[in-house]
């Protein structure tokens, strides 16, 4: 590849990781409670209630093996997945079209991640990564490695499934014989099947199945998109928001009935590739859900400025009205978070680690009632209720959860238990009544921080 290729490729990541490095972090509690748990030995499902597939936990923990449990290792794993992710859309967009939309795709896909919340580690932008393999194997027919990536994509986020559609498209749109078809859907499963047998002879020795099946299955897919609470809908102004840049799908799909300047089947593949990606937003609905659609829409975005159409009024007002709105809501996305602290790791946050820090032992047992849990990582303590649940209504609700949660802290009687106040709404005004009956009978306040009360035994 020439050089001149190589130095602005080099360009881009570099700004792209300078912008990420200014801008706000969501330091997802989960990130760091879930795989610290899996260190001390608690072992997924079993005693941490995950409603997720795990191979993003496991390759997390073992990051943290090595390096230590923080923000600080958080933020360069992540970044280095987002950078990771850049370089593979380079590597299979310059394979696939050309060097020009492989750079663009580039410079979009550093754009709208960001846009859509990217900076943050969590399962979709994991997720987003094993997808978009599948998608370059796709694309290069080789139905063995599609299926091993997107089995892997299932098991990092449940929501891999919509890639089935576009996957399924791709295998029967092409004009091949029925025995060439029943040769690509053998090959799918092959390498589907090979991850799958992997993955269940791990969790069979590690004596979680059962309780993957409960949480990741059971509870995760038939039971969670369908609880109160769970359920997140978009109002009218953030749909029109979130889906706008989409609408350059409007532009190339004219082009191909109108001028016939893009290749169709190219085109409709990398929307249902997006529209799959988006599908992953429902039912709760968060615009850093939409990650795994960003490369598609990248790819989208490239094609069309590489190819643009000045001829016409209304392919300039067009393309005028897309990129200059894009960069308004780009440039108010970056105006809100550029230089903001990281999320769920503020100042008050950093008041309470600190407090518990100096009043607590290593691996001492807390609990934490109503507010981040985070804080048992970044302290060096460990819940005094295990199995861990999270403290959503979602979960708190199911048959026999408190019940559990009171025992062991009857139990393990911690020293310390913290309790932010509960809310007239929203999630921290959930409270799960037999467990705060519990802790206000056997526990008195101690002290306060951050507006946490924390409370000691009787």
């Amino acid at each position: 590849m020439n050089k001149k290729y190589y130095l602005i490729l080099i360009a881009i990541l570099s700004s792209h990781l300078f912008v990420l490095i200014k801008t706000k972090f969501t330091a997802w509690p989960e990130m760091l409670l879930w795989p610290y748990l899996m260190i001390k030995g608690w072992l997924p499902y079993k005693d941490i209630a995950i409603a997720h597939n795990p191979l993003m936990l496991l390759e997390l923990s073992f990051f943290y093996k090595i390096f230590g449990v923080g923000v600080n290792q958080l933020k360069i794993f992540t970044w280095i997945v987002i950078l990771i992710f850049n370089l593979l859309i380079f590597i299979i967009v310059k394979k696939i079209w050309n060097k020009k939309i492989a750079l663009f795709s580039v410079i979009f896909y550093s754009i709208w991640m960001f846009f859509y919340e990217g900076n943050g580690l969590w399962f979709d932008l994991y997720m987003g990564i094993l997808s978009f393999s599948s998608f370059c194997f796709t694309l290069r027919k080789n139905w063995f490695l599609t299926g091993l990536f997107w089995a892997m994509a299932f098991l990092s986020k449940q929501t891999a499934f919509w890639f089935l559609i576009p996957i399924s498209y791709t295998a029967i749109t092409e004009r091949d014989t029925f025995k060439s078809l029943k040769d690509k859907i053998l090959k799918f499963t092959y390498g589907s099947i090979i991850v799958f047998i992997v993955f269940l002879i791990f969790i069979y020795f590690a004596n979680i199945m059962p309780d993957y099946f409960n949480w990741a299955i059971k509870f995760g897919i038939f039971t969670l998109p369908k609880l109160q609470g769970q359920i997140q809908l978009p109002d009218f102004k953030n749909i029109i928001v979130s889906f706008f840049p989409f609408i350059i799908f409007l532009y190339m799909f004219y082009n191909i009935l109108i001028r016939q300047r893009y290749k169709k089947s190219n085109i409709v593949n990398i929307f249902l590739w997006s529209f799959a990606g988006v599908l992953g937003t429902f039912p709760r609905f968060e615009l850093f859900h939409f990650q795994p659609a960003v490369p598609y829409l990248a790819i989208a975005t490239s094609i069309a400025i590489s190819n643009l159409n000045f001829r016409t009024f209304s392919y300039r007002l067009f393309l005028i009205f897309y990129f200059s709105t894009s960069f308004y809501l780009v440039f108010s996305s970056l105006n809100r978070n550029y230089g903001k602290e990281t999320r769920f790791y503020e100042r008050e946050v950093l008041k309470v680690v600190e407090y518990i820090k100096n009043n607590t032992i290593y691996d001492e047992k807390i609990f934490v009632l109503n507010w981040w849990d985070n804080i048992y990582a970044l302290t060096n303590t460990l819940p005094a209720s295990r199995p861990w649940v999270p403290q959503l209504a979602w979960y708190q609700k199911l048959p026999g959860i408190e019940e559990k949660v009171i025992n062991s802290i009857e139990k393990n009687r911690p020293k310390l238990i913290l309790l932010y106040p509960y809310t007239d709404f929203g999630l921290s005004s959930f409270v799960p009544q037999n467990l705060y009956h519990y802790v206000q009978e056997n526990y008195k306040l101690k002290d306060k921080v951050s507006n946490l009360e924390v409370l000691e035994p009787k």
